[in-house]
């Protein structure tokens, strides 16, 4: 999103949904014409996307109370089109060739800008929230138009609330999926970045503001140029970025680039599934702390193919800079099946305390798949111990003997198959029950427990938090083994060692707190493993 110290008019902003109509009215006092050039006077372009399938949809969304700016499409297409080449000459120099997002063009210097008038006045689009009600209208335009829309991929652009060229500011400024919002005003310009002074700097601010929301609504995730490439490559647009465009060395960071790599709009070939669900499982994961380097690797399944994969290192992994700072790396994969990552320390702005880590494996459809871990810094040193994916014992015979309870279609059972889709869910909505909760489980015959591994549906209000594990010989007699607390991450297995390798039949999971301090209690899978 942005940058805490650009955008003091915005704070954390949650999907909603949006409102529309026809684009005829409004448009007589502008000197923007719908029918600028004709379509057909396009021929001799030289624009090198030009020929892609999907194009990046621009729309000029004007609430029924505010003007638009004079100007628009020209100035909006200058900016683009220089961002365009931008993007082509980062992915070029990590490795991806010259790709970057198509537009709609009218000619080699203008683009297609779709403009709506709002139903309504700009109380009804806010900044905080508003988004949800232009969506609504860019929605039911498509739904009447609906070969204007070239792709799933939005830039939604508002003419600034305030009359006041030096305070700009009013709506929805931020990305939201595969669409993201802007403002226009009178100094939106590209030649007013790096002039200087008042004027200069805002161009800077909301120019770059601009093109880093539009890296989110084309996927990509905030984060920060490692620490030895910042001196030649500056700063990654999807951190801080936005308050350098086009004042100093602006750019994007090999984690962008991946991201980018899969997105619909940076295609040149067509396919039926974008976006379409899709899923990763882990089955090996591996950690280690070498020379100097953090080296992570493993190996996966897929429902879709991955082309690349890219690993975040977090330090504020629950707030802070809200992922401004998380340093990165992207990979190709390795066969169909396997990664690996180096990541050296030198590239690290800070050795301390926690840090989240993230594996986000990017499928060729541009759905994505991430999951994450906790580790901490002890003395500078890494420590990766809870990174790791353990080899789990299989479930085939094992059953569940008792359950305090389970709503209708969410029984214990689930949390053997293996299958994150399937969940144990306590009574919610009936016969509501208080912690503790519980579910007990027949190995079918001794096992040797090293730890149990626990994953988590993505929802986790009511996930596990606090748990007690008992063993039993007979099944109806149980030794307290350990508490443990279970950390409060989606997707990724979180393994719990036990004191000592333990012997033993039969296992009791005790939850006797949930995260968000629910009454109820859930988990999706649960295992065991013995090295």
């Amino acid at each position: 999103m942005k940058n805490k110290s650009f955008y003091l008019l915005c704070s954390l902003i949650l999907l909603t949904v949006f409102s529309c109509k026809d684009i005829t009215q409004d448009l007589a006092n502008n000197d923007e014409s719908l029918s600028v050039v004709n379509k057909s006077q396009t021929l001799g372009l030289t624009n090198e996307w030009r020929n892609n399938p999907y194009k990046l949809n621009v729309i000029y969304f004007v609430p029924n109370d505010v003007d638009s700016i004079p100007n628009f499409r020209k100035r909006l297409s200058k900016i683009l089109l220089d961002a365009q080449n931008m993007f082509a000459d980062n992915m070029d120099r990590e490795g991806f060739g010259r790709k970057s997002f198509s537009l709609d063009l009218i000619n080699d210097s203008l683009i297609h800008v779709i403009y709506i008038a709002g139903n309504s006045g700009k109380a009804t689009y806010p900044y905080e929230g508003g988004s949800g009600a232009v969506k609504a209208e860019v929605d039911a335009y498509y739904a009447l138009n609906p070969t204007a829309k070239k792709s799933e991929h939005n830039l939604i652009i508002i003419p600034t609330y305030n009359t006041d060229p030096a305070n700009p500011g009013g709506p929805p400024f931020y990305g939201t999926g595969t669409t993201c919002y802007a403002l226009d005003y009178v100094n939106l310009d590209a030649k007013n970045l790096g002039i200087g002074g008042d004027i200069g700097w805002k161009a800077t601010v909301w120019i770059g503001g601009m093109i880093h929301e539009l890296g989110h609504g084309l996927n990509a995730s905030h984060n920060r140029m490692n620490k030895t490439l910042a001196p030649t490559l500056g700063t990654a647009l999807m951190g801080s970025g936005n308050s350098t465009y086009g004042l100093s060395t602006t750019s994007l960071t090999k984690a962008t680039a991946a991201t980018f790599n899969n997105s619909q709009v940076f295609s040149a070939v067509t396919r039926t599934d974008w976006y379409q669900s899709a899923s990763v499982d882990i089955t090996s994961l591996s950690s280690s702390y070498t020379n100097n380097s953090i080296v992570v690797s493993g190996k996966f399944t897929a429902t879709k193919p991955v082309k690349d994969v890219v690993i975040w290192h977090d330090r504020t992994p629950y707030g802070g800079n809200q992922d401004y700072d998380a340093v990165q790396w992207a990979a190709k994969v390795i066969g169909v099946d396997s990664f690996r990552f180096e990541c050296p320390l030198a590239d690290f702005y800070d050795l301390t305390n926690e840090y989240q880590l993230r594996i986000g494996f990017m499928h060729e459809n541009g759905s994505r798949s991430t999951y994450s871990y906790l580790y901490n810094f002890v003395n500078s040193i890494p420590d990766l111990s809870k990174v790791v994916v353990h080899d789990l014992l299989p479930t085939t015979g094992w059953s569940i003997i008792a359950a305090d309870s389970q709503e209708n279609g969410a029984p214990a059972s689930n949390v053997l198959d293996k299958n994150r889709s399937t969940i144990w869910h306590t009574p919610w909505s009936s016969a509501q029950t208080p912690q503790p909760h519980y579910f007990s489980v027949n190995m079918g015959a001794n096992r040797s427990v090293k730890g149990l591994a626990f994953r988590n549906r993505d929802n986790l209000n009511g996930a596990m938090k606090d748990i007690n594990i008992y063993s039993s010989t007979n099944g109806t007699t149980w030794t307290l083994v350990k508490t443990a607390q279970l950390i409060q991450v989606s997707g990724s297995w979180i393994n719990v060692d036990l004191p000592s390798v333990l012997s033993t039949r039969y296992l009791k999971i005790e939850s006797t707190s949930s995260w968000g301090n629910f009454f109820y209690s859930h988990l999706a899978d649960f295992g065991v493993y013995s090295n």
